[in-house]
C-alpha cells in the first residue's frame, strides 16, 4: 500500500517554489527555537513556548482569549497555563472590575525566558544569513532555498520523499 500524499494539493504557478520554501524554512526556524530552549537547559515544550510568546506580544489575557489564538479548547489553555504557572513563569492575576475574570501576564522570569529565546534564536538565524550569502539572491524564493540549504534542511520535495519512505519502512508492513 502507497502512503498517503501531503494534506493538500501541491500548488502550481510562481508561487508554489516560495511555498515550497517557506515551509522548509520553517522546519529550520522552529528548530533553531527547539535547539536554543534546549541550550537554556529549560524543559519547556514548544507549545508552551508559544503560550509564552503570544503572551509577551499581546499583553495579558484572559484564559479564553489565549485559547482563541492558539486555536485550542480553552480546557488545553488552562492546562498549559497552570504548568506555567507553577514553573513561576506565567501569573494569574483576578480582575479589578469582575473579580472572575482571570488575565494571564508573564512573570519577570517568564520575560526573561522569551527574550533569551528570542535572542538566541535571532542569533543562529544572523549566522544562518551569513553563512548562505543571501545577498546574491535575486527574488524571495532564491533567498529562501539558500538559507534552507545552508541550514542543511531538505528541501520539501525531499522531505515529503523521505516522509514517503519511512511510511514504507514501518515495522509489520
Amino acid at each position: 500500500m502507497e502512503p498517503s500524499v501531503p494534506p493538500e494539493a501541491p500548488l502550481t504557478g510562481p508561487e508554489s517554489a516560495l511555498v515550497d520554501q517557506l515551509a522548509a524554512l520553517s522546519r529550520v526556524t522552529v528548530g533553531f527555537t527547539a535547539q536554543t530552549l534546549a541550550g537554556l537547559d529549560t524543559e519547556l515544550t514548544l507549545s508552551q513556548y508559544r503560550t509564552m510568546v503570544l503572551l509577551a506580544a499581546r499583553g495579558p489575557l484572559r484564559t479564553v482569549d489565549l485559547a482563541t489564538v492558539l486555536r485550542v479548547h480553552p480546557s488545553t489553555a488552562t492546562r498549559t497555563c497552570d504548568r506555567l504557572v507553577r514553573r513561576d513563569l506565567v501569573a494569574r492575576r483576578r480582575g479589578t472590575t469582575d473579580r472572575r475574570v482571570a488575565w494571564l501576564t508573564l512573570t519577570a522570569a517568564g520575560r526573561d525566558l522569551v527574550g533569551k529565546v528570542v535572542r538566541g534564536r535571532t542569533d543562529r538565524i544572523r549566522d544562518l544569513v551569513r553563512t548562505a550569502d543571501a545577498a546574491r539572491a535575486t527574488n524571495a524564493a532564491d533567498l529562501i532555498a539558500a538559507l534552507v540549504t545552508a541550514a542543511g534542511e531538505p528541501t520539501e520535495d525531499q522531505w515529503w520523499r523521505a516522509w514517503a519512505d519511512s511510511v514504507r519502512r514501518r515495522p509489520g508492513r
